[in-house]
């Protein structure tokens, strides 16, 4: 089978310099639920397929954004050293279409999608034919001192 890894190799994404209202937390599967809606909505728009949770992709994007929380780290790279394709081959997503998108910051789902938008790269895994399922993690944490949701999104297809 051939592969194909369509990643985003690391855009820095901050959103520190929102009011700290702007990214109250409210819950992972809150969280999860709405940045998939503005996923799908968005590749509506442009005539792409919804894009359909996957455990698999869930499960490592979760993951990723846990590890990158505890250890204050914004990384396609987990802190154990291993790659972002190891990682969801890891958690058994076998698609020949993988992708991954991170965010940190004092972010919503509305502003993650607006700066993945305004992200070349960012905005072709979002628009990415190939892709129909996604994962989506999230996890509160810091970021340079101060209050973040540090955000995985995992691709496949």
């Amino acid at each position: 089978m051939r592969f194909r890894v369509a990643g985003v190799m690391l855009v820095l994404v901050l959103a520190l310099a929102l009011p700290a209202t702007a990214g109250a937390f409210t819950s992972v599967p809150a969280f999860r639920a709405s940045l998939q809606r503005r996923i799908n909505n968005f590749r509506a728009e442009y005539g792409r397929g919804p894009i359909h949770l996957n455990l698999r992709l869930e499960r490592s994007a979760q993951a990723h954004s846990g590890d990158m929380a505890e250890h204050h780290d914004f990384s396609h790279t987990g802190s154990a050293g291993a790659s972002w394709v190891a990682r969801i081959r890891y958690w058994g997503y076998r698609g020949s279409w993988i992708g991954e998108n991170l965010a940190v910051g004092n972010v919503t789902a509305r502003t993650v999608m607006a700066m993945w938008k305004a992200s070349p790269p960012h905005r072709a895994n979002l628009l990415n034919g190939h892709f129909a399922a996604v994962g989506i993690g999230a996890a509160p944490g810091t970021y340079s001192g101060r209050p973040a949701t540090y955000v995985t999104s995992d691709f496949g297809g």
